[in-house]
Parts: structure tokens; sequence; C-alpha cells
């Protein structure tokens, strides 16, 4: 045999070689993450929901998102603060007499006691009217309890009573306020926004603050954006409500083919899959697969019973939310409109999977050497 036909068969025999080689390589070359085979056909011990994203998922998505307060606290309607009296209240007693010479007579024709709190038992009192019941009762309703006290005492006696301080008619702020406090209602009632402009408003900014407000043992929230962007989500507020300001950013992470994997916080309320993926600079032209873009949460069972996703056996085991792998084939152009409709959330994952000519060229790189060498013996050898 010539040492030409020997090189050659020799060139064949590495060639064959080396694929089969790469078969068993390209499971175990280093790579940034799962490929797009392992994610759209898991295998059984694979716990997690697969959702093709199209415009019916991107639009339940959008609707799911608003972080807003609960229809009992949107539909209470903005009432007149209730002026009844309560434990610790402070009101002025303003007496009348028609002339002179009566109890309360003085060169001005009338009387003013100021500043009496309303007792633990719910009572006040003033000269010659003691135990005057006030708990639960309007001023002009202790008007007349103190007219009444005072007949056949004083000189046809007339009375004003003023509120002072209402105690019992206020509103409680804390958390990330300028100045946390109880803020009275006023008589013709008061919003949310109200509320908080009196607190001196939040130290963050409106994206990176959410509001929550607890009533009677209920609570519910909203983002600070929302607030101030929906009319609806500045609700009326009531005596004794609890309202908490709490500094809650927000963040993502992007990783895998793209140009810039990063940690990104949210620069604004409401951020989209496009604008995630614009903000890492885009998909690498030279080994993303842009049909296999995936943005991995976690969703409750309602989510993806609505969806059209079957309970599965696992679902029951898993805490904080069902893992789910939304799948966007975005060389479909219809799929660009799909990322732009549908939002992040905190804490989600957007993985751009390698294409898969990427892994076949890792193998080429590991043997290139050896290929070109018998290359050239055979150039030699002709």
């Amino acid at each position: 045999m010539s040492a030409t036909k020997l090189i050659r068969r020799t060139r064949t025999n590495l060639i064959a070689i080396f694929s089969a080689a790469a078969l068993t390589a390209c499971s175990s070359l280093p790579t940034q993450g799962p490929s797009a085979g392992d994610i759209l056909s898991p295998d059984e011990s694979s716990n997690f929901e697969l959702v093709q994203v199209d415009a019916k998922i991107a639009s339940r998505m959008s609707e799911a998102y608003a972080r807003g307060f609960s229809a009992p606290f949107i539909n209470a309607p903005l009432l007149s603060t209730s002026t009844r009296l309560g434990v610790g209240d402070i009101i002025s007693v303003t007496i009348f007499e028609a002339g002179q010479g009566g109890l309360f007579s003085n060169d001005k024709g009338q009387v003013n006691i100021p500043q009496i709190v309303i007792n633990p038992e719910g009572k006040i009192s003033i000269p010659y009217a003691s135990g005057i019941h006030a708990l639960d009762r309007t001023p002009q309703e202790v008007e007349q309890q103190i007219v009444d006290a005072l007949a056949g005492k004083a000189l046809e006696p007339q009375v004003i009573v003023t509120v002072v301080q209402n105690a019992n008619n206020a509103v409680t702020v804390q958390g990330v306020v300028n100045r946390p406090a109880r803020v009275t209602l006023r008589l013709g009632g008061d919003r949310l926004s109200e509320i908080l402009v009196a607190s001196g408003g939040a130290r963050f900014p409106p994206h990176q603050t959410t509001v929550s407000v607890t009533r009677k043992g209920k609570s519910s929230k909203a983002s600070m954006q929302r607030v101030l962007d929906d009319p609806r989500q500045n609700i009326a507020m009531r005596s004794g409500d609890i309202v908490t300001v709490s500094h809650t950013p927000r963040s993502y992470t992007i990783m895998g083919s793209v140009n810039r994997p990063a940690h990104i916080p949210f620069d604004k309320e409401r951020v989209t899959v496009m604008e995630a993926v614009g903000k890492a600079s885009g998909l690498l032209d030279q080994r993303a697969d842009p049909a296999a873009v995936f943005l991995f949460r976690r969703e409750s069972q309602n989510t993806l019973k609505a969806y059209g996703k079957s309970s599965s056996d696992w679902w029951p085991t898993t805490r904080g939310g069902i893992p789910t792998v939304y799948w966007l084939d975005m060389s479909e152009p219809s799929a660009l409109f799909h990322a732009q409709a549908a939002p992040m959330r905190d804490g989600d994952l957007i993985y751009v999977a390698n294409a898969d000519t990427i892994e076949f060229s890792k193998v080429l790189d590991l043997f290139g050497l050896t290929l070109t060498t018998a290359d050239r013996a055979i150039d030699f050898g002709q």
C-alpha cells in the first residue's frame, strides 16, 4: 500500500473517530445552562410546567401583573368623617346666657371652657353639670345634654361644643415616610394620597415603594406608582386604618446567550420581556438560538389552570408556587409582540439557550489541531 493511500485511510479513520467522539463530547462540554432540548423535551423527573407564550397567554400575563388594592378597598366610597365622639377626644364648651346675673355671666355674655378630655368612661364634666355622657354622641347631642343639665340653674343657656382634637377619627401612617404620624381625617373625608402628603410623602421613588392598608383585620397593598397613576387606587380612608409604606426594590436576572448577562434592577414600574432583553443588549448573533428564549418564574395553581394546565401529582409538594417556564420563539415575528406585552416580575429569570450548532463547533475546536495536522500530512504525501 502506498504512503498516500495509507495517509488517506488514516484520515478517514480519524474523522470517524472524531465524529463518534463529538457525539459523546457534546454531553460533557462546558455549557452555561440547559439546552433548548432539555427544556422543551424534559424527562419525567423535571418538575416544571412549560407554557408557550402566544397572544392569549401574553394578555393574561399582562392582566395578572397589576399590583393594586383589592375590590373591597377600591369600592369603599369616600364618606364624610363621623363626628361621633370617643374616649380621648378633646372638646371645648362655650356657654351663653340670656342676661346678666346668671351662673356664667360676664361682660362678654359667655364663658368658654377649653380642653375638656372625654374620660375612659366616655363622660365629661363642667361646672354645675357633671357626668355628661359623650361617648358615641355627636357634638350637637352633647350640647343638648348640657343645656338640659343647666336648666333651672343658668339663664336660658345656649351651648356650643367644638371638637378640638378627634383622637379616634385618625389614620396611622408608618414606614418609609418623611413624617410617620397619626393623621386626623377631615370632616369631608380623605383619600390615600392626601394622607401620604400629610405625612411628608415616601422617601423612595414610586416604582420602588409599596403601600399597604390594614382595615379591620384585613390588608391589601398596591405599588405607589399605581396609586399615582390610577385614580381608582387612590382609595378612601377610614378611621382606624393603618397605612404602611415599604421600600420594595425589584430586580430580575438575564443569562445565557445575551451580550450582557446581568442582575438588573427595575428602573420603572412596568418592564416587559422585550425591554429586559434590550437591557442586556440583545441576543448574541453568533451563539443564541432565537427560538429558545425562556422566562423562569413561579406561578399559582389558579394561574396555570387558567392557561389550560391540568394539576399534576407533584404540584402539592412545591412551595412558593409552581415552577413555570414560559417559552418565546423569537424567530417568529409575532413573538416579538408577545414579548412587548408580557411584563416581568420581581425575581424573574430570562435564559437564552445556545444554538445547536454551537455545541458541535466546540467539538471541532477541540480536535481542530489534529485534523489540520492530518490534512497537512496528506498534502505532504501527495
